[in-house]
Formats: structure tokens, sequence, C-alpha cells
């Protein structure tokens, strides 16, 4: 056995490892030093929403759809870098070839924000009327190049460095048991990591400028890969030998040729009396088709649930600029209002598994407390009601903009901006619970060669999801246009000018219409599997 862990598990110069030398605790801290100095810029990104918005003067619905647009990239960048690191590339060189895309990226956004000639000239883009351009022709493609590079080099290391942790405790031993150990070590660095950048990086973008912003995300980054680089010699790293995403396909292609095959056998197995077409067409891979086919009600159903949310983050940043960010002598910004229910989190993920979780299990008798289906619906159901709350929120916002007369300018509302936590918070619970939920259900329910691709099929959904939501935010804002004298909802950059309380109530009853949508075919996938369960223990029965 350790011989042939030894041929899968290599270093990195692909030589078989040694588990003296290679992998353990050692290598690990490394990689915890490099996520956590990722997490910290990749966590204030959706500030990058006020850049587009004061910097480069782009509107409402074209600044969110940008952002959208990132998101979604940088997950689908992130399925594509857990195909290549599975099947061509080892995970170090992944990470240390693509991952400097980000510094690349960064640097990129500091030059467009520090060069005059590479955006706008300043105005004071929150009074109406104004003059102010917005970027275009070359300065746009410089924007969406740097978000591009960057997209890349983000996504591979989300999908490779925890990857990289888990091979460091693959070996069979003692150390295998430490793995699920140091995996929640990892989480726990990410949120600490997003903390430090939610309260540190976002002050020091909008007070000392986003090209000194930029460069500090660029600089703390390249310092996470050089120590991360330096480990190398620790670092043992599963070989290449193919994706499972590619059996996956296999066998999705492989079920509807096998079922017009089926057909045609069956005619010909009838006039010669022998064996049918399953035992011809092999079992195994027909188990995979079955499981797979049942499971993708729940994966659309998912994919419909995970629209909103980039919207309703991306709006509620934006809004709450216009808000009063006073607490006393401090100025908080609207993105660093994310960082309280994080740090909420990061506190009751022990309490959560020493004292909850078992809790749940004695009462439910499921061995995660609740089953993963379950935990997909709370998360939509946070999402309902924060979008519920955000439209209450942005009801009573605009109401007080109208009688302070501030209709014609967007910044200055006498509103605190702490009325936003609470559809932070509950976007925040949606983001833990049904995007974790949907991994946890993958691994559980799909055939055991395919659980490996439970992170690359969520990633998948949530890109597809996002870039959805640039064409929903989009069209509500075309369709509402005819229908509303000529301006529509979002339309131009001002927000006290906008009906976003009628798009955040669009956004909560789409969600709600997922959610009723999710419970059906919830319901119906566990009765199936009851069903199946039920006959397969009356079948072992008879055998017995």
């Amino acid at each position: 056995m350790m011989a042939a862990d030894q041929r899968v598990y290599v270093d990195w110069r692909g030589n078989a490892v040694d588990d003296r030398k290679h992998g353990g605790t050692r290598a690990t801290l490394f990689l915890y030093v490099l996520f956590l100095l990722r997490s910290c810029p990749s966590s204030a990104n959706f500030s990058l929403v006020a850049y587009l918005h004061v910097t480069l003067h782009l509107d409402i619905v074209t600044s969110s759809t940008v952002i959208a647009y990132l998101v979604g990239t940088v997950s689908i960048f992130a399925v594509l870098m857990n195909f290549i690191s599975d099947a061509y590339l080892k995970r170090t060189t992944a990470i240390f070839v693509f991952g400097p895309c980000v510094v690349l990226g960064y640097m990129l956004l500091a030059l467009q924000a520090q060069v005059p000639s590479l955006h706008p000239p300043t105005c004071a883009i929150d009074r109406q009327p104004n003059n102010c351009e917005p970027a275009q022709g070359w300065n746009l493609l410089l924007l969406f190049l740097s978000l591009l590079i960057f997209a890349a080099g983000e996504g591979c290391m989300r999908a490779c460095v925890p990857s990289l942790v888990g091979d460091q405790f693959s070996n069979d031993g003692p150390r295998n048991s430490l793995r699920n150990t140091f995996l929640s070590w990892l989480k726990f660095t990410n949120s600490l990591g997003a903390i430090i950048g939610l309260v540190f990086l976002v002050w020091l973008e909008n007070n000392l400028g986003w090209n000194i912003g930029f460069m500090m995300c660029a600089l703390i980054v390249l310092v996470g890969l050089l120590v991360a680089a330096s480990a190398m010699p620790f670092y043992q790293t599963q070989k290449p030998s193919g994706s499972p995403l590619t059996r996956t396909l296999q066998v999705l292609v492989a079920s509807s040729t096998k079922r017009q095959a089926c057909v045609i056998d069956a005619i010909e197995l009838q006039e010669i009396g022998r064996a049918d077409c399953a035992e011809k067409s092999g079992t195994t891979q027909a188990e995979e088709t079955k499981a797979i086919v049942r499971m993708l009600p729940i994966f659309v159903s998912c994919f419909l649930i995970y629209m909103p949310f980039t919207l309703l983050m991306t709006l509620t940043i934006q809004v709450g600029r216009t808000m009063d960010k006073g607490l006393g002598a401090i100025q908080i910004h609207s993105a660093s209002l994310i960082a309280i229910p994080t740090a909420f989190h990061m506190l009751m993920q022990p309490c959560y598994s020493r004292i909850l979780a078992p809790l749940l299990r004695r009462i439910s008798g499921h061995g995660h407390g609740i089953t993963p289906l379950q935990r997909i619906g709370v998360g939509s159901v946070c999402g309902t009601a924060a979008a519920c709350v955000a439209t209450l929120v942005e009801t009573r916002r605009l109401k007080v903009a109208e009688q302070h007369g501030l209709i014609l300018t967007e910044t200055g509302v006498p509103m605190s901006v702490f009325w936003l936590v609470i559809q932070f918070f509950l976007l925040s619970v949606m983001d833990l619970a049904s995007f974790g939920g949907l991994i946890e259900f993958i691994k559980s329910e799909a055939p055991p060669r395919m659980k490996p691709i439970a992170p690359a099929v969520q990633s998948f959904l949530v890109g597809l999801a996002t870039w959805s939501a640039c064409g929903f935010i989009q069209l509500a804002n075309r369709v509402t246009r005819h229908s509303s004298g000529g301006r529509g909802w979002l339309d131009g950059a001002n927000f006290n000018r906008t009906r976003l309380d009628r798009f955040f109530l669009l956004l909560a009853a789409f969600e709600l219409v997922a959610l009723i949508n999710y419970t059906i075919w919830a319901r119906r996938y566990a009765r199936k599997q009851q069903r199946i369960s039920a006959v397969g223990s009356d079948d072992g029965e008879s055998e017995i």
C-alpha cells in the first residue's frame, strides 16, 4: 500500500515522497500563510464596485454587472484549474504559475488608478446634474484585462491551495486522521484574512487612494506566494492522473448513447431469448448515470437560488455609500460591515462543531446534524429574508432622502450605515449554508469516483448563476424603462433617484420562487432515495 501511495504522491520535482521530509504540519503552515494573505485582498474585492462608480464613473447597472462578471469568472476559472491540476499539472506548479496573475492584475489596476490618462477626469459624480464621463475605449479595455488576469490567478489559488493542504495528510498512517482538522483550520485562516482585508484594506482604498490600495493588495499576495514558494522542498502533491470531471462527462455522454443502443440490443436479444441489455451495458456506469440524473434537478434549483446573491451584495455595498458612515470619529465603509458576520461565524464555528452539531445529531439522527438538502434550504430562506430586509431598509432610506431634499445629491442621507448589518448577516449565512450544503450533498450522494468534483460543481453553478445575474439586472432595468416613463428602476448613477426598493422586492420574489421550486425537488429526491434504500434493504434480507 505504501508503495502505491508513493507512486501517487510526489514532491515538486516529481520524485517519490519521504514521510520524514514531505507533507505534514510543517508544509501546511506555509500554505496557511499563503491562504491568509490571499484572502485579505480577495475579501475586499466587493468594495471594487466603489472604484468603478467613483473613479471610472460607471453607472449603477454597469458597476454591478462588472462585479458579477468578475465573481462568475473567478468561479469558472476555479473549475478549469481544478481540472488542469488533476489531469496535467501538479498543484504546486499550477499555484506558482498562475498565482502571480493575481499580483499582475492588482498592479494593472493600481496603474490605471494612478495615471490620469487611464481613467476619466475627477468630477462630482455624487451630484445631479454633472458632466462626468464614464470610462470607455482603451481605459475600459485595461479594466477588463486587469480583472481577467486577476480572475485566472484567484481561481487557481481558490481551487488548488485547499487541495494541496489535503495532499499533505493523504498518506496512510496517523497523518490521514489529521486531514479534516487542518482543513477546518484553513477555513479559520480564510475567515481571519477576510476580516483583516475588510477592515484594513477597505479603509486604505477609500481613504488613501485606490492606487495605494491596489498596490498594497499586490504586495500582500506577492509576500504570500514567496513564503509558500520557500517551502517547495517540503510539499507532497498528488501526481496528475486524470480528472474525475472527465469521468462525469463520459458518463453523461454515454448515457444518451446507450439509451439508443439498448433499444437495438433489446430487439436482438428478444429474438434469440438471451440476457437483457442492462448486463451488456455495464452496471457501474449505469448506476453512475442514474445517480447524476437524479441530482440534476437539485443542481438546477441551486443555480436559481444562487442568482440574486451577488446582486444583493454589490447593490447593498453601493447604497451604503449614500448613508451616514460615522461611528463617533470613525468612518465605517459599507463593505467593512461584512466583517461583523464573518467574525461571528468564525467564532461560532467551534461552538457549532462541539455543541450544536452533536445536539442536532442526537435529535435528527443524521451524521451532520441536519441533512445537506436541509442546509441548502436554510440558506435559501436566509437569502429570501435578506432581500426582504433590503427592500424595507431601502424604502426607509429613500423616504429619508426625500424628506431632507437629497434627491439630487447621492451622499449625506442621515441614516446610519449599520442598518445594512442585518442583510449582510443573512447573506453571509446564505453563503455558508447553501454553498457549503451543495458540496456536502454531492459528497454524500454522488458515486465514489465523482465525489472529488464536489467543489468544482459548486463553483461551476455559482459561476453560471452570477453570469446569469448580469443579464437579469440589465433585463429588469430595460423592461422597467418602457413602463416607467422612459427611466428604468436603476438608471443613472444616483441611488436617491432610483427605485432600488422595487428591484430588491423583485429579487425577494425571485428567491422565494426559487425556494419553493427547490423544496419540491428536494422532497421528491428524498422520497426517491428512501424508496431506493428500502428496496436495497429488502433485497439484502431476501439474499440472507
